[in-house]
Protein backbone atom coordinates (compact mmCIF):
# COMPACT_ATOMS: atom_id res chain seq x y z
CA UNK A 1 0.00 0.00 0.00
CA UNK A 2 1.02 3.61 -0.49
CA UNK A 3 3.43 5.06 2.04
CA UNK A 4 1.61 7.50 4.57
CA UNK A 5 2.25 10.88 3.93
CA UNK A 6 2.29 13.55 7.30
CA UNK A 7 0.67 16.46 6.35
CA UNK A 8 0.51 19.80 9.43
CA UNK A 9 -3.42 20.98 10.26
CA UNK A 10 -3.99 24.44 8.51
CA UNK A 11 -4.80 26.86 11.87
CA UNK A 12 -5.26 30.37 11.45
CA UNK A 13 -5.04 31.59 15.19
CA UNK A 14 -5.82 35.11 14.53
CA UNK A 15 -9.59 34.74 15.46
CA UNK A 16 -8.82 33.67 19.14
CA UNK A 17 -7.99 37.44 20.34
CA UNK A 18 -4.13 38.96 19.75
CA UNK A 19 -4.73 39.10 24.28
CA UNK A 20 -6.05 35.66 24.48
CA UNK A 21 -3.23 33.82 26.93
CA UNK A 22 -3.14 30.44 26.09
CA UNK A 23 0.12 29.17 24.67
CA UNK A 24 0.59 29.77 21.28
CA UNK A 25 1.14 25.78 20.41
CA UNK A 26 -2.34 25.66 22.28
CA UNK A 27 -3.66 28.44 20.30
CA UNK A 28 -2.84 26.52 17.35
CA UNK A 29 -3.94 23.29 17.86
CA UNK A 30 -7.66 24.69 19.06
CA UNK A 31 -7.60 26.96 15.50
CA UNK A 32 -7.01 23.55 13.73
CA UNK A 33 -10.20 22.01 15.08
CA UNK A 34 -12.22 24.85 14.17
CA UNK A 35 -12.91 26.39 17.76
CA UNK A 36 -13.04 30.24 16.72
CA UNK A 37 -13.63 32.18 19.93
CA UNK A 38 -12.69 31.32 23.60
CA UNK A 39 -16.41 30.57 24.35
CA UNK A 40 -16.07 27.73 22.27
CA UNK A 41 -13.66 26.43 25.11
CA UNK A 42 -16.04 27.01 27.79
CA UNK A 43 -17.52 24.08 28.87
CA UNK A 44 -20.55 24.56 31.74
CA UNK A 45 -23.49 22.51 31.22
CA UNK A 46 -25.63 26.06 30.86
CA UNK A 47 -24.19 26.04 27.09
CA UNK A 48 -25.28 22.66 25.85
CA UNK A 49 -28.07 23.12 23.47
CA UNK A 50 -31.66 24.54 24.16
CA UNK A 51 -34.15 21.67 24.90
CA UNK A 52 -36.14 23.07 22.20
CA UNK A 53 -33.46 22.43 19.92
CA UNK A 54 -34.46 18.76 19.65
CA UNK A 55 -38.12 18.15 17.66
CA UNK A 56 -40.75 16.33 19.37
CA UNK A 57 -38.59 15.98 22.50
CA UNK A 58 -41.47 17.76 24.71
CA UNK A 59 -44.31 15.42 22.52
CA UNK A 60 -42.11 12.57 24.24
CA UNK A 61 -42.02 13.79 27.63
CA UNK A 62 -45.33 14.66 27.84
CA UNK A 63 -46.37 11.38 27.19
CA UNK A 64 -44.09 9.97 29.73
CA UNK A 65 -45.34 12.70 31.99
CA UNK A 66 -48.85 11.43 31.63
CA UNK A 67 -47.68 7.45 31.60
CA UNK A 68 -45.65 8.20 35.11
CA UNK A 69 -48.59 9.56 36.52
CA UNK A 70 -50.98 6.93 36.11
CA UNK A 71 -48.37 4.42 37.50
CA UNK A 72 -48.03 2.79 34.07
CA UNK A 73 -45.34 0.25 33.09
CA UNK A 74 -42.46 1.37 30.95
CA UNK A 75 -39.85 -1.22 29.36
CA UNK A 76 -36.41 0.73 27.65
CA UNK A 77 -35.23 -1.46 24.96
CA UNK A 78 -31.55 -0.49 24.09
CA UNK A 79 -28.81 -2.10 21.90
CA UNK A 80 -25.80 -4.02 22.50
CA UNK A 81 -22.82 -1.71 22.01
CA UNK A 82 -21.97 0.92 24.55
CA UNK A 83 -23.94 3.60 23.44
CA UNK A 84 -26.94 1.52 23.83
CA UNK A 85 -25.89 0.22 27.71
CA UNK A 86 -25.02 3.98 28.71
CA UNK A 87 -28.71 5.40 27.24
CA UNK A 88 -30.32 2.51 29.10
CA UNK A 89 -28.42 2.99 31.89
CA UNK A 90 -29.48 7.01 31.68
CA UNK A 91 -32.89 5.88 31.59
CA UNK A 92 -33.32 3.43 34.50
CA UNK A 93 -31.26 6.06 36.63
CA UNK A 94 -33.16 8.86 36.22
CA UNK A 95 -36.67 7.39 35.76
CA UNK A 96 -36.25 6.00 39.48
CA UNK A 97 -34.25 9.04 40.75
CA UNK A 98 -37.82 11.18 39.41
CA UNK A 99 -39.57 8.63 41.50
CA UNK A 100 -40.90 6.32 38.77
CA UNK A 101 -40.85 2.55 40.21
CA UNK A 102 -42.19 1.22 37.76
CA UNK A 103 -39.44 0.64 34.78
CA UNK A 104 -37.39 -2.24 33.51
CA UNK A 105 -35.30 -2.77 30.62
CA UNK A 106 -34.87 -5.06 27.94
CA UNK A 107 -31.69 -5.58 25.82
CA UNK A 108 -31.06 -7.02 22.37
CA UNK A 109 -29.58 -10.89 21.58
CA UNK A 110 -27.20 -10.31 18.70
CA UNK A 111 -27.18 -13.34 17.26
CA UNK A 112 -31.23 -14.29 18.39
CA UNK A 113 -32.80 -10.87 17.63
CA UNK A 114 -30.58 -8.42 15.07
CA UNK A 115 -30.68 -5.23 15.15
CA UNK A 116 -32.76 -2.71 16.68
CA UNK A 117 -36.50 -3.89 17.87
CA UNK A 118 -37.01 -6.63 15.93
CA UNK A 119 -40.33 -8.67 14.87
CA UNK A 120 -38.92 -11.24 17.27
CA UNK A 121 -38.08 -8.94 20.44
CA UNK A 122 -41.68 -7.30 19.80
CA UNK A 123 -42.78 -11.15 19.66
CA UNK A 124 -41.47 -11.05 22.91
CA UNK A 125 -42.28 -8.22 24.54
CA UNK A 126 -46.54 -8.46 23.57
CA UNK A 127 -46.18 -11.64 26.12
CA UNK A 128 -46.33 -9.36 28.87
CA UNK A 129 -46.80 -6.33 27.62
CA UNK A 130 -45.90 -2.62 28.99
CA UNK A 131 -47.89 0.16 28.69
CA UNK A 132 -44.57 1.85 26.91
CA UNK A 133 -41.70 1.20 25.41
CA UNK A 134 -38.75 3.63 24.86
CA UNK A 135 -36.09 2.65 21.92
CA UNK A 136 -32.33 3.63 23.04
CA UNK A 137 -29.73 4.46 20.65
CA UNK A 138 -31.93 2.51 18.05
CA UNK A 139 -35.85 2.00 16.63
CA UNK A 140 -35.73 4.22 13.65
CA UNK A 141 -35.67 1.34 11.44
CA UNK A 142 -37.86 -1.19 13.21
CA UNK A 143 -41.04 -0.69 10.76
CA UNK A 144 -42.12 -4.40 12.07
CA UNK A 145 -41.65 -4.94 15.51
CA UNK A 146 -42.67 -1.36 16.71
CA UNK A 147 -46.16 -1.97 14.12
CA UNK A 148 -46.93 -5.17 16.14
CA UNK A 149 -46.33 -3.63 19.57
CA UNK A 150 -48.79 -0.66 17.98
CA UNK A 151 -51.06 -3.33 17.22
CA UNK A 152 -51.13 -4.96 20.79
CA UNK A 153 -52.28 -0.73 22.14
CA UNK A 154 -48.35 -0.35 23.47
CA UNK A 155 -46.94 3.38 23.11
CA UNK A 156 -43.29 3.25 21.82
CA UNK A 157 -40.95 6.19 22.04
CA UNK A 158 -38.87 6.07 19.76
CA UNK A 159 -34.83 7.62 20.92
CA UNK A 160 -32.40 7.49 17.77
CA UNK A 161 -29.52 9.14 16.56
CA UNK A 162 -28.92 6.94 13.03
CA UNK A 163 -30.02 7.75 10.11
CA UNK A 164 -33.38 6.88 8.53
CA UNK A 165 -34.40 5.03 5.40
CA UNK A 166 -37.40 6.37 3.30
CA UNK A 167 -40.33 4.85 5.61
CA UNK A 168 -40.77 5.92 9.51
CA UNK A 169 -41.62 3.56 11.97
CA UNK A 170 -45.45 3.84 13.58
CA UNK A 171 -44.17 5.33 16.88
CA UNK A 172 -46.72 7.29 19.18
CA UNK A 173 -43.59 9.92 18.93
CA UNK A 174 -39.96 9.93 17.47
CA UNK A 175 -37.14 11.64 19.09
CA UNK A 176 -34.12 11.58 16.53
CA UNK A 177 -32.31 14.82 14.72
CA UNK A 178 -31.35 12.65 12.05
CA UNK A 179 -34.94 11.52 11.14
CA UNK A 180 -35.80 15.10 9.43
CA UNK A 181 -33.38 16.33 6.84
CA UNK A 182 -35.08 20.31 8.19
CA UNK A 183 -32.89 19.97 11.59
CA UNK A 184 -29.18 20.89 11.62
CA UNK A 185 -28.38 20.89 15.29
CA UNK A 186 -28.16 17.75 17.62
CA UNK A 187 -27.77 15.65 14.87
CA UNK A 188 -24.07 14.99 16.50
CA UNK A 189 -26.09 13.74 19.79
CA UNK A 190 -25.30 10.17 20.37
CA UNK A 191 -28.10 7.59 21.32
CA UNK A 192 -27.05 7.97 25.24
CA UNK A 193 -27.46 11.97 24.53
CA UNK A 194 -30.97 11.57 23.01
CA UNK A 195 -32.38 9.64 25.96
CA UNK A 196 -30.57 12.21 28.58
CA UNK A 197 -32.50 15.08 26.47
CA UNK A 198 -35.40 13.68 26.74
CA UNK A 199 -34.78 13.19 30.55
CA UNK A 200 -34.29 16.74 31.08
CA UNK A 201 -37.17 17.44 29.13
CA UNK A 202 -39.85 14.74 31.48
CA UNK A 203 -38.25 16.50 34.06
CA UNK A 204 -39.13 20.31 33.47
CA UNK A 205 -42.72 19.02 32.63
CA UNK A 206 -42.95 16.86 36.12
CA UNK A 207 -41.77 20.29 37.59
CA UNK A 208 -44.27 22.25 35.79
CA UNK A 209 -47.04 20.25 36.99
CA UNK A 210 -45.50 19.99 40.92
CA UNK A 211 -44.14 16.44 40.66
CA UNK A 212 -41.35 17.02 43.10
CA UNK A 213 -42.27 17.97 46.77
CA UNK A 214 -40.24 17.20 50.14
CA UNK A 215 -41.60 13.77 49.71
CA UNK A 216 -39.79 13.58 46.17
CA UNK A 217 -37.42 15.81 45.62
CA UNK A 218 -36.17 16.94 42.36
CA UNK A 219 -32.77 15.12 40.99
CA UNK A 220 -29.60 16.30 39.94
CA UNK A 221 -29.57 14.59 36.32
CA UNK A 222 -26.08 15.46 35.94
CA UNK A 223 -25.45 12.64 38.31
CA UNK A 224 -26.21 10.65 34.72
CA UNK A 225 -23.25 12.68 32.85
CA UNK A 226 -20.60 9.72 33.28
CA UNK A 227 -22.82 7.32 31.31
CA UNK A 228 -23.51 10.77 29.01
CA UNK A 229 -19.43 10.55 28.71
CA UNK A 230 -18.63 7.29 28.43
CA UNK A 231 -21.69 6.42 25.01
CA UNK A 232 -20.60 9.68 23.47
CA UNK A 233 -16.92 9.14 23.35
CA UNK A 234 -17.17 5.25 22.63
CA UNK A 235 -19.78 5.31 19.80
CA UNK A 236 -17.40 7.52 17.88
CA UNK A 237 -19.84 10.63 17.63
CA UNK A 238 -18.21 14.09 16.00
CA UNK A 239 -16.92 15.92 18.78
CA UNK A 240 -19.04 19.57 18.17
CA UNK A 241 -19.36 22.04 21.11
CA UNK A 242 -22.60 20.46 22.60
CA UNK A 243 -21.05 17.41 23.06
CA UNK A 244 -17.51 18.37 24.17
CA UNK A 245 -19.46 19.95 27.09
CA UNK A 246 -21.17 16.78 27.47
CA UNK A 247 -18.20 14.95 27.75
CA UNK A 248 -16.22 17.38 29.96
CA UNK A 249 -18.85 17.32 32.62
CA UNK A 250 -18.69 13.78 32.85
CA UNK A 251 -15.26 13.22 33.07
CA UNK A 252 -14.93 16.14 35.97
CA UNK A 253 -17.74 13.80 37.45
CA UNK A 254 -15.79 10.61 36.72
CA UNK A 255 -12.82 12.31 38.34
CA UNK A 256 -14.45 13.35 41.26
CA UNK A 257 -15.59 9.99 41.78
CA UNK A 258 -19.49 11.07 41.33
CA UNK A 259 -19.96 7.81 39.50
CA UNK A 260 -21.36 4.41 40.40
CA UNK A 261 -19.45 1.50 41.71
CA UNK A 262 -19.45 -0.28 37.90
CA UNK A 263 -17.57 2.46 36.34
CA UNK A 264 -15.16 2.65 39.29
CA UNK A 265 -14.71 -1.17 38.92
CA UNK A 266 -14.06 -0.74 35.53
CA UNK A 267 -11.89 2.17 35.43
CA UNK A 268 -9.84 -0.07 38.44
CA UNK A 269 -9.53 -3.49 36.08
CA UNK A 270 -8.53 -1.61 32.82
CA UNK A 271 -5.47 0.05 35.03
CA UNK A 272 -6.72 3.63 34.89
CA UNK A 273 -6.90 6.42 37.98
CA UNK A 274 -10.14 8.29 38.40
CA UNK A 275 -8.16 11.48 39.28
CA UNK A 276 -6.28 11.81 35.75
CA UNK A 277 -9.65 9.74 33.54
CA UNK A 278 -9.29 11.27 30.47
CA UNK A 279 -11.54 10.66 26.52
CA UNK A 280 -8.34 8.14 25.83
CA UNK A 281 -9.11 6.00 28.62
CA UNK A 282 -13.14 5.75 27.48
CA UNK A 283 -12.34 4.45 23.51
CA UNK A 284 -9.25 2.55 24.56
CA UNK A 285 -9.68 0.86 28.30
CA UNK A 286 -13.98 1.60 28.96
CA UNK A 287 -15.50 1.17 25.63
CA UNK A 288 -13.65 -2.54 24.52
CA UNK A 289 -14.79 -3.88 27.81
CA UNK A 290 -18.41 -2.29 27.93
CA UNK A 291 -18.91 -3.92 23.87
CA UNK A 292 -17.46 -6.92 24.56
CA UNK A 293 -20.45 -7.97 26.45
CA UNK A 294 -22.42 -7.15 23.17
CA UNK A 295 -20.44 -8.95 20.89
CA UNK A 296 -19.80 -12.08 22.46
CA UNK A 297 -22.51 -12.32 25.14
CA UNK A 298 -24.87 -10.20 26.77
CA UNK A 299 -25.19 -6.70 26.87
CA UNK A 300 -27.26 -7.56 29.90
CA UNK A 301 -23.95 -7.09 32.01
CA UNK A 302 -22.89 -4.46 30.76
CA UNK A 303 -26.02 -2.43 31.56
CA UNK A 304 -25.86 -3.88 35.38
CA UNK A 305 -22.19 -3.21 35.66
CA UNK A 306 -22.94 0.57 34.79
CA UNK A 307 -25.58 1.11 37.23
CA UNK A 308 -24.20 -1.28 39.99
CA UNK A 309 -24.05 0.50 43.70
CA UNK A 310 -22.32 -2.03 45.44
CA UNK A 311 -18.76 -2.56 45.46
CA UNK A 312 -18.64 -6.61 45.62
CA UNK A 313 -20.91 -6.48 42.72
CA UNK A 314 -19.57 -3.78 40.77
CA UNK A 315 -15.87 -5.70 40.84
CA UNK A 316 -17.57 -9.20 39.71
CA UNK A 317 -19.20 -7.27 37.20
CA UNK A 318 -16.40 -5.47 36.17
CA UNK A 319 -13.96 -8.99 36.01
CA UNK A 320 -17.36 -10.62 34.17
CA UNK A 321 -16.72 -7.97 31.27
CA UNK A 322 -12.75 -7.95 31.40
CA UNK A 323 -12.72 -11.93 31.09
CA UNK A 324 -15.22 -11.46 27.91
CA UNK A 325 -13.06 -9.20 26.72
CA UNK A 326 -10.39 -10.66 26.93
CA UNK A 327 -11.75 -13.71 24.43
CA UNK A 328 -12.75 -10.69 21.77
CA UNK A 329 -9.23 -9.73 21.49
CA UNK A 330 -8.08 -12.92 21.14
CA UNK A 331 -11.13 -14.03 18.39
CA UNK A 332 -10.23 -10.83 17.26
CA UNK A 333 -6.26 -11.17 16.63
CA UNK A 334 -7.06 -14.56 15.19
CA UNK A 335 -9.52 -13.13 12.37
CA UNK A 336 -7.17 -10.14 11.62
CA UNK A 337 -4.63 -12.49 10.86
CA UNK A 338 -6.62 -14.68 8.84
CA UNK A 339 -8.13 -11.27 7.29
CA UNK A 340 -4.37 -9.94 6.48
CA UNK A 341 -3.51 -13.70 4.97
CA UNK A 342 -6.14 -13.21 2.15
CA UNK A 343 -4.68 -9.75 1.70
CA UNK A 344 -1.69 -10.91 1.01
CA UNK A 345 -2.38 -13.51 -0.87
CA UNK A 346 -3.56 -10.70 -3.55
CA UNK A 347 -1.00 -9.13 -6.06
CA UNK A 348 0.15 -5.78 -4.88
CA UNK A 349 -0.71 -4.03 -7.48
CA UNK A 350 -4.31 -5.33 -7.11
CA UNK A 351 -4.67 -4.58 -3.97
CA UNK A 352 -3.64 -1.10 -4.94
CA UNK A 353 -5.91 -0.53 -7.40
CA UNK A 354 -8.96 -1.75 -5.04
CA UNK A 355 -10.91 1.31 -3.87
CA UNK A 356 -12.78 -1.05 -0.93
CA UNK A 357 -11.75 -4.16 0.99
CA UNK A 358 -14.81 -6.51 1.25
CA UNK A 359 -14.13 -10.23 3.06
CA UNK A 360 -15.68 -13.09 4.29
CA UNK A 361 -14.93 -16.25 6.17
CA UNK A 362 -17.31 -19.23 7.28
CA UNK A 363 -16.08 -19.60 10.62
CA UNK A 364 -15.47 -15.66 11.56
CA UNK A 365 -17.49 -14.42 14.53
CA UNK A 366 -20.51 -12.56 13.97
CA UNK A 367 -19.93 -10.48 16.91
CA UNK A 368 -16.28 -9.40 15.85
CA UNK A 369 -16.72 -8.39 12.35
CA UNK A 370 -17.06 -4.70 13.02
CA UNK A 371 -13.52 -4.06 14.82
CA UNK A 372 -11.55 -6.02 12.19
CA UNK A 373 -12.94 -3.98 9.73
CA UNK A 374 -11.74 -0.94 11.90
CA UNK A 375 -8.41 -2.25 11.85
CA UNK A 376 -8.09 -2.85 8.31
CA UNK A 377 -9.45 0.15 7.60
CA UNK A 378 -6.88 1.81 9.81
CA UNK A 379 -4.34 -0.30 7.81
CA UNK A 380 -5.00 -0.08 4.64
CA UNK A 381 -6.81 3.64 4.00
CA UNK A 382 -10.28 1.78 2.17
CA UNK A 383 -14.05 1.24 3.43
CA UNK A 384 -14.24 -2.58 4.65
CA UNK A 385 -16.95 -4.86 5.26
CA UNK A 386 -16.04 -7.87 6.71
CA UNK A 387 -18.76 -10.94 6.66
CA UNK A 388 -19.54 -13.48 9.37
CA UNK A 389 -22.31 -16.37 8.51
CA UNK A 390 -25.16 -16.38 11.26
CA UNK A 391 -26.65 -19.40 12.78
CA UNK A 392 -29.78 -19.07 10.07
CA UNK A 393 -27.11 -18.82 7.38
CA UNK A 394 -27.79 -15.23 6.37
CA UNK A 395 -24.12 -13.24 5.66
CA UNK A 396 -23.71 -10.21 9.03
CA UNK A 397 -21.59 -7.63 7.96
CA UNK A 398 -20.08 -4.77 9.53
CA UNK A 399 -18.14 -1.85 7.55
CA UNK A 400 -16.04 1.04 8.69
CA UNK A 401 -14.95 3.73 6.63
CA UNK A 402 -12.58 6.43 5.57
CA UNK A 403 -13.21 10.41 5.56
CA UNK A 404 -15.05 11.92 2.67
CA UNK A 405 -16.92 8.38 1.95
CA UNK A 406 -20.26 8.10 3.55
CA UNK A 407 -20.70 4.53 3.91
CA UNK A 408 -24.34 3.89 5.02
CA UNK A 409 -25.08 6.41 1.69
CA UNK A 410 -22.91 3.97 -0.34
CA UNK A 411 -24.92 1.06 0.42
CA UNK A 412 -28.25 2.81 -0.31
CA UNK A 413 -26.86 3.32 -4.19
CA UNK A 414 -26.00 -0.06 -4.03
CA UNK A 415 -29.59 -1.60 -2.86
CA UNK A 416 -30.88 1.09 -5.02
CA UNK A 417 -29.20 -0.51 -8.13
CA UNK A 418 -29.52 -4.30 -7.46
CA UNK A 419 -32.58 -4.87 -5.81
CA UNK A 420 -32.67 -7.51 -3.79
CA UNK A 421 -28.89 -8.13 -3.06
CA UNK A 422 -28.99 -6.43 0.55
CA UNK A 423 -31.44 -7.91 2.16
CA UNK A 424 -31.37 -4.70 5.02
CA UNK A 425 -28.85 -2.12 6.19
CA UNK A 426 -28.15 0.86 8.37
CA UNK A 427 -25.74 3.25 9.86
CA UNK A 428 -23.51 5.89 10.11
CA UNK A 429 -21.63 7.96 7.00
CA UNK A 430 -18.10 6.12 9.26
CA UNK A 431 -19.67 2.75 9.94
CA UNK A 432 -22.74 0.76 8.80
CA UNK A 433 -23.81 -2.86 8.74
CA UNK A 434 -25.91 -5.09 6.52
CA UNK A 435 -27.18 -8.42 5.79
CA UNK A 436 -26.87 -10.59 2.62
CA UNK A 437 -27.71 -13.92 1.42
CA UNK A 438 -24.44 -16.16 0.75
CA UNK A 439 -25.19 -16.27 -3.03
CA UNK A 440 -25.29 -12.44 -3.29
CA UNK A 441 -21.93 -12.08 -1.68
CA UNK A 442 -19.78 -11.91 -4.90
CA UNK A 443 -22.85 -9.51 -6.82
CA UNK A 444 -22.62 -6.80 -3.60
CA UNK A 445 -18.44 -7.39 -3.96
CA UNK A 446 -18.51 -5.62 -7.61
CA UNK A 447 -21.43 -3.61 -7.10
CA UNK A 448 -19.97 -1.99 -3.88
CA UNK A 449 -16.63 -1.29 -5.63
CA UNK A 450 -18.07 0.00 -8.47
CA UNK A 451 -20.66 2.50 -6.50
CA UNK A 452 -17.22 3.53 -4.14
CA UNK A 453 -14.92 4.21 -6.99
CA UNK A 454 -17.93 6.28 -9.06
CA UNK A 455 -18.81 8.46 -5.85
CA UNK A 456 -15.52 9.14 -4.07
CA UNK A 457 -13.03 11.78 -4.66
CA UNK A 458 -9.51 9.99 -5.31
CA UNK A 459 -7.77 12.21 -3.11
CA UNK A 460 -10.12 9.95 -0.64
CA UNK A 461 -8.01 7.25 -0.66
CA UNK A 462 -4.67 9.16 -0.28
CA UNK A 463 -2.72 7.71 3.12
CA UNK A 464 -2.63 11.00 4.82
CA UNK A 465 -1.75 10.90 8.65
CA UNK A 466 -2.45 14.82 10.27
CA UNK A 467 -0.58 16.38 12.78
CA UNK A 468 -0.06 19.44 14.65
CA UNK A 469 3.61 20.24 13.65
CA UNK A 470 6.46 19.59 16.11
CA UNK A 471 7.39 20.38 19.74
CA UNK A 472 10.85 21.89 21.36
CA UNK A 473 12.40 19.20 23.35
CA UNK A 474 11.77 21.99 26.16
CA UNK A 475 8.31 20.96 25.37
CA UNK A 476 8.23 17.49 25.91
CA UNK A 477 7.61 17.89 30.14
CA UNK A 478 4.89 17.25 32.93
CA UNK A 479 3.26 20.09 32.82
CA UNK A 480 2.80 21.26 29.46
CA UNK A 481 1.53 17.89 28.98
CA UNK A 482 -0.70 18.28 31.34
CA UNK A 483 -2.00 21.52 30.33
CA UNK A 484 -3.03 20.33 27.15
CA UNK A 485 -4.65 17.67 28.49
CA UNK A 486 -6.59 20.04 30.37
CA UNK A 487 -7.37 21.60 26.83
CA UNK A 488 -9.55 17.90 26.38
CA UNK A 489 -12.08 16.16 25.93
CA UNK A 490 -10.49 14.99 22.32
CA UNK A 491 -12.44 12.84 19.91
CA UNK A 492 -13.43 12.46 16.69
CA UNK A 493 -13.50 15.62 14.49
CA UNK A 494 -11.96 16.92 16.95
CA UNK A 495 -8.63 15.22 17.09
CA UNK A 496 -6.14 14.21 20.34
CA UNK A 497 -2.96 16.33 19.22
CA UNK A 498 -0.57 14.80 17.71
CA UNK A 499 3.06 15.93 16.87
CA UNK A 500 6.29 14.48 14.83
CA UNK A 501 9.75 14.60 16.06
CA UNK A 502 12.70 12.81 15.30
CA UNK A 503 15.26 11.60 17.98
CA UNK A 504 18.00 9.78 19.16
CA UNK A 505 17.22 5.74 20.42
CA UNK A 506 19.63 5.49 24.23
CA UNK A 507 17.54 1.89 24.82
CA UNK A 508 14.70 -0.51 23.43
CA UNK A 509 12.74 -3.64 24.52
CA UNK A 510 10.06 -5.58 23.47
CA UNK A 511 7.11 -6.02 26.29
CA UNK A 512 4.78 -9.01 26.10
CA UNK A 513 6.31 -9.79 22.65
CA UNK A 514 4.12 -7.20 20.71
CA UNK A 515 5.14 -3.57 22.25
CA UNK A 516 8.05 -1.21 21.79
CA UNK A 517 9.01 0.04 24.49
CA UNK A 518 11.76 2.99 23.67
CA UNK A 519 13.94 5.86 26.02
CA UNK A 520 14.86 9.07 23.28
CA UNK A 521 17.16 11.46 23.74
CA UNK A 522 16.15 15.06 24.56
CA UNK A 523 19.23 17.41 23.89
CA UNK A 524 22.09 17.14 26.22
CA UNK A 525 21.28 15.12 28.91
CA UNK A 526 17.32 14.97 29.13
CA UNK A 527 14.87 11.67 27.82
CA UNK A 528 11.75 10.72 27.04
CA UNK A 529 9.86 7.48 27.41
CA UNK A 530 7.64 6.30 24.10
CA UNK A 531 5.91 3.50 23.87
CA UNK A 532 4.63 1.53 20.34
CA UNK A 533 1.84 -0.74 21.07
CA UNK A 534 1.08 -3.62 18.76
CA UNK A 535 4.12 -3.57 16.11
CA UNK A 536 4.72 -6.05 13.58
CA UNK A 537 7.29 -8.63 14.19
CA UNK A 538 10.09 -6.67 11.49
CA UNK A 539 9.37 -3.36 13.99
CA UNK A 540 10.03 -5.10 16.97
CA UNK A 541 13.11 -6.95 15.94
CA UNK A 542 14.90 -3.69 13.78
CA UNK A 543 17.47 -1.91 15.81
CA UNK A 544 17.11 1.98 16.01
CA UNK A 545 19.89 4.21 16.38
CA UNK A 546 17.66 7.25 15.28
CA UNK A 547 13.80 6.91 14.60
CA UNK A 548 11.37 9.46 13.60
CA UNK A 549 7.50 9.36 14.86
CA UNK A 550 3.83 10.59 14.61
CA UNK A 551 3.41 10.60 18.89
CA UNK A 552 0.70 12.11 21.11
CA UNK A 553 1.98 13.77 24.57
CA UNK A 554 0.48 11.96 27.49
CA UNK A 555 0.94 11.40 31.57
CA UNK A 556 1.86 8.09 32.38
CA UNK A 557 1.81 7.36 35.62
CA UNK A 558 3.48 4.40 37.78
CA UNK A 559 3.83 3.70 41.41
CA UNK A 560 2.09 6.88 42.10
CA UNK A 561 4.32 8.75 40.15
CA UNK A 562 3.31 11.21 36.60
CA UNK A 563 5.69 10.75 34.16
CA UNK A 564 5.91 12.37 30.38
CA UNK A 565 5.20 9.16 27.63
CA UNK A 566 5.27 9.40 23.83
CA UNK A 567 2.36 7.42 22.39
CA UNK A 568 3.65 6.52 19.25
CA UNK A 569 0.76 6.57 16.40
CA UNK A 570 3.32 6.17 13.54
CA UNK A 571 7.01 5.01 13.02
CA UNK A 572 7.80 6.99 10.03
Amino acid sequence: MMAPELVIRDSDDSCLGEDCELNPIFRRILAARGVRSLEQIDYQLKNILPLQTIRHLFDAADLLKELISNKKQILVFGDYDADGATSTAVCIRALSLMGHCYVDYLMPDRFADGYGLSLSVAERIVKHPPDCVITVDNGIASIDGIALLRTHNVDVIVTDHHLAGEDLPDASVIVNQNAWSQETEGRNLAGVGVAFYLMLALRARLRESDWFGRDRPEPNLACCLDLVAIGSVADLVPLDYCNRILVHEGLKRIRAGACTEGIKALIQIAGKHLDNFNSSDIAFALAPRINAAGRLDDMTIGVQCLLADSVELAANLAEELNNINQQRRELQQQMADQANRQLNSLEQSELGQQKSIVLYQPDWHEGVVGIVASKLKEKYSRPCIVFARSEDGELKGSGRSIAGIHLRDMLDVVDKRICGCILKFGGHAMAAGLTLELTSLQVFVDAFEAVIIEFSDPACFNNIIECDGELDDDQLELQFATDLQDLSPWGQRFPTPSFVGEFEVINQRVLKDKHLKLTLQLGDQGFVDAIAFFQTADTLNRQYEKIKIHYELSVNRFRGVDSVQLLVRHIL
